[in-house]
């Protein structure tokens, strides 16, 4: 070509060679210059050059997508909700009645309960021997949350919606029934604790009304003060009168009651404590039994479940969106590669290459 001409020559499209080595250690081998590929390729003129192939890509891929996300190979499920608050719970430790709600609720007792009496095993076509898988499968059906209102919202998935329904409704029932038993456990406990209390202060009072009745009978001591004043009334009188030598009943009277005074006031003071003790020992057993035998509910519901209408798993537009953006970004980068080998290709086996 003579020097003028060489202006009207379209310049060779630069890119990077690719070889299959290369491509098969990519990104690690080829060094994409994607400003260069764009720049040098026209995305508009490859996307007419493919258009059919596109196409053809873009229509399998919807196709697949809502026949693989169809119920012939996908069960679809439907939920189940609930939303709690906990009443009447009371924590063991730091933790919030709502957490202790959360904790229960995901006991392996109210699970396996679930399990027994809606026969999952069959339920999820799963061998109940197998019983590890069931607990997987019913665990991934079914989330247990706290809000962050202090609520706990239950989210049950199953191919049933009336089966939905009832297991979050079951749930509930037995977080009842649970938290009854742990809380009459600890009730019990109080109440076994106060009833001890209780014999043990009876025994004392027992102990200090036989020692005062030996008083009584034995010494004739009934009440100290009165009858401290009443004998020494007599007692001065009595000599008043000189005759105190003929009534030996007001001097051994008042014998005893140097003697026995002491003992007789100490152990009425003790039975007179023991008797207050007694009669709050008697009130906190008596509330710690209506603890024991009343009846209350653990929890209200803020919203109650319901039988879904409509199906909730799987989303078959979201399925169907991403396989097809998928492909296409995947169509896109095959097409891009091979538009790349062939103008590789074109380069080497031009004249004067």
């Amino acid at each position: 070509m003579s020097g003028p001409q060489l202006k009207y020559v379209k310049p060779k499209t630069q890119l990077p060679k690719v070889t299959l080595t290369k491509f098969i250690n990519w990104p690690k081998e080829i060094n994409f210059n994607m400003e260069n590929v764009f720049s040098n390729l026209n995305l508009v003129k490859i996307v007419i050059k493919w258009r059919l192939h596109l196409i053809i890509i873009i229509t399998l891929a919807i196709a697949l997508s809502v026949l693989f996300s169809s119920p012939w190979f996908i069960t679809p499920k439907y939920k189940s909700s609930a939303v709690l608050y906990p009443s009447n719970l009371i924590p063991y430790s730091s933790e919030t009645p709502t957490e202790l709600m959360l904790q229960i609720f995901n006991s392996g007792e109210i699970r396996d309960s679930l399990i027994n009496k809606y026969n999952l095993a069959s339920h999820y076509n799963i061998d109940i021997n197998n019983y590890s898988n069931v607990v997987k499968e019913f665990e991934s059906n079914v989330d247990i949350r706290k809000t962050e209102y202090e609520s706990v919202v239950i989210d049950i998935l199953d191919k049933d919606p009336q089966i939905a329904c009832k297991m979050v409704k079951e749930m509930v029932n037995q977080f009842n029934i649970k938290a009854i038993k742990m809380q009459r456990e600890k009730a019990m406990e109080v109440l076994k604790i106060k009833q001890n209390q209780l014999d043990q202060k009876q025994k004392e009072i027992d102990t200090l009304q036989k020692k005062l009745n030996i008083l009584r009978t034995e010494y004739g001591i009934l009440d100290y003060k009165v009858q401290t004043k009443e004998s020494m009334k007599a007692y001065f009188k009595m000599i008043s009168e000189r005759r105190a030598g003929n009534d030996n009943s007001v001097t051994t009277t008042i014998e005893n009651l140097e003697t026995k005074g002491g003992d007789f006031i100490l152990t009425s003071d003790l039975l007179s404590s023991a008797t207050t003790s007694y009669h709050k020992y008697r009130d906190e057993y008596d509330n710690a039994y209506k603890d024991v035998t009343k009846e209350l509910t653990y929890s209200n519901y803020v919203s109650s479940p319901l039988p879904a209408d409509k199906k909730s798993y799987p989303v078959r537009w979201l399925i169907v969106l991403v396989t097809t953006v998928t492909t296409i970004i995947f169509a896109f980068v095959i097409i891009m590669l091979l538009e790349n080998y062939r103008e590789n290709k074109m380069e080497s086996n031009s004249p004067g290459a």
